[in-house]
């Protein structure tokens, strides 16, 4: 191998080009009792004399993960919940008063129905694709799964744009048409600026893609990539292309999801206020603002569960990473980095007239390359995802509790407390899987560590 210095043991050249062996396979990974912190040092040591050694992986035990209709129908009750309570808070009456001529807790004449239609369409739309998707997956021939699940996405987008322009033409009438403009103009944008012409984003906010009925025993409840421990830098390199690819396009649907369903709940009852009603403008902000935060952390924990954050963390550790070494002496063994070659821990080679080190076990980044630096950044550490979607939730739930503590008005104590039940769910998520990964990971850290050491004393 063309790494930056021969090994101690004084194999030839070519012994030295020989690959990683695999260390796990899929999800599974190597679950023998080395890989949960009994590394036996001989072992390590006539590994490093024969070859490079791959990074080990400890196996992530099944964590349950909401399926997509579940994930959908508690998505649609929390929504509605959210819906209702922006509307108390615009549309609040003294009712309980003696001399008050309400006998509502909101005055119910003020509410657009065609809105209400608007805005349960929208809400509803992912519920039913999910139950349709489910049903036609059930019943569909193998051969004709994909076909008909392309005509059941087109048929039910046009039956929801019909419902959607039937409300708009009844509401263009009795409002403002900027009001209408307002309610559709800005999704309707950030929609076609972040997925184009695609019908899937607006139904789905997962990508798993249509898979054969042989599949779909897997694929379906995985909804995820599979990791392979391959011997091939290139290989390595392709996978985490496609692992970058998947994780963007979960962060947009992500973000999409949880922010549309805050502008239909939240804003869009504002723009259709009537010009003369009064409202507490703040507290109606600030139910947007937590909301749309707690959506965001569902989102977020549904994209990107256990698994899959374990999936991006093995690749990384297959990545590796380059770091720039300065001042160059001119005397340092290097060789020119292939890439073909996986390198080994302390690599010096030459690239793009800059001089690189290799961290890690084995190297297989393009020195240089911001993107493959990022990758690893971010998910060679596995627990840093799930911990900051954790230290968010945390912290939006106790800035409920502090603004509960301080609320006096009847409406205010309701919105704030059913708002802060719904996170409660997110949160015990969040907590869970970073419990799970914060104890793997500290027994992986552990094998990690001490096969390093071993590298490096045999190296000495």
């Amino acid at each position: 191998m063309p790494g930056g210095r021969r090994n101690p043991g004084g194999r030839s050249n070519n012994s030295s080009r020989s690959q990683l062996n695999s260390s796990g396979g899929s999800y599974g990974g190597n679950g023998g009792p080395n890989s949960l912190g009994g590394v036996d040092d001989k072992k390590i040591n006539e590994n490093w004399s024969s070859r490079p050694l791959a990074p080990k992986h400890v196996p992530i035990p099944v964590v349950p993960v909401d399926g997509q209709l579940s994930f959908e129908a508690l998505s649609l009750g929390i929504s509605t919940v959210a819906v209702g309570l922006q509307l108390l808070n615009l549309y609040r009456t003294v009712w309980w008063l003696p001399q008050s001529y309400n006998e509502y807790t909101m005055n119910f004449y003020l509410i657009d129905p065609y809105l209400l239609v608007f805005i349960g369409t929208m809400l509803v739309r992912r519920l039913v694709y999910a139950l349709l998707r489910k049903l036609v997956d059930a019943t569909a021939p193998t051969r004709w799964l994909p076909t008909a699940q392309r005509v059941m996405r087109v048929c039910l987008l046009l039956v929801v744009i019909s419902v959607l322009c039937w409300c708009l033409y009844y509401m263009s009438e009795n409002h403002n048409s900027m009001k209408v403009f307002y309610l559709c103009y800005p999704s309707i944008s950030i929609y076609f600026l972040m997925f184009g012409v695609s019908i899937g984003p607006f139904f789905d906010i997962s990508t798993a893609p249509l898979y054969i009925k042989e599949d779909r025993k897997t694929k379906f409840v995985l909804d995820k990539p599979l990791h392979n421990c391959s011997l091939s830098a290139s290989a390595i390199r392709a996978e985490v292309l496609s692992l970058r690819s998947d994780f963007n396009r979960r962060l947009k649907r992500a973000l999409f999801a949880s922010s549309g369903t805050a502008y239909v709940c939240g804003i869009a009852p504002i723009i259709f206020v009537p010009p003369h009603l009064h409202f507490n403008v703040s507290w109606v902000v600030q139910h947007i603002v937590l909301f749309w935060l707690g959506r965001l952390s569902a989102h977020f924990a549904q994209a990107y569960p256990v698994r899959y954050c374990d999936v991006l963390h093995r690749a990384a550790l297959h990545l590796g990473r380059w770091t720039k070494v300065e001042g160059r002496n001119n005397h340092i063994p290097t060789q020119l980095w292939n890439d073909a070659v996986l390198w080994p821990h302390g690599s010096l080679v030459k690239h793009n007239k800059e001089l690189y080190r290799s961290d890690g076990l084995c190297t297989a980044a393009e020195p240089g390359n911001s993107s493959h630096y990022r990758f690893h950044a971010l998910f060679s550490n596995p627990t840093m995802l799930i911990c900051s979607l954790l230290g968010l939730q945390l912290s939006l739930v106790v800035v409920q509790l502090l603004v509960l503590l301080r609320t006096i008005e009847w409406y205010q104590v309701l919105s704030m407390t059913l708002l802060l039940v719904t996170n409660y769910y997110t949160l015990f998520k969040l907590a869970r899987d970073y419990l799970v990964c914060w104890k793997v990971y500290r027994a992986e850290q552990l094998v990690q560590e001490k096969t390093q050491a071993a590298i490096n004393n045999i190296a000495q």
